[in-house]
């Protein structure tokens, strides 16, 4: 006779025990579903946060290559022409003509 009752109230156990689970993962679920809609948001300012700061650096690293290579590729002289009509190079455009009468 056990055997007869057996399946029955294993068969009703098993029916509402899952839909009491049911039930409670689905509030778990919202509020799971909450806290990684939170954590997404967190995640996206910090994921901007992030790229403001690489971009200020990149800004500052390009701005600092930017001087190098132009003083690599400027020279350190420059032409002056002279009042003795002669052309001259120098650091300065005055200290060129120095010893040409000074610059025109």
């Amino acid at each position: 006779m056990s055997r007869k009752f057996l399946g029955p109230v294993l068969a009703g156990v098993l029916t509402f025990g899952l839909s009491g689970v049911a039930l409670a993962q689905s509030t778990t679920t919202a509020d799971e579903g909450k806290k990684a809609g939170e954590a997404t948001k967190q995640a996206g300012k910090d994921a901007g946060d992030a790229a403001e700061h690489a971009g200020k650096a990149t800004a500052k690293t390009a701005k600092k290559t930017g001087k190098v290579v132009k003083k690599a590729v400027t020279p350190d002289t420059t032409t002056a022409l002279c009042k003795d009509g002669t052309v001259q190079k120098g650091k300065t455009k005055t200290t060129a003509c120095d010893d040409h009468g000074g610059k025109q």
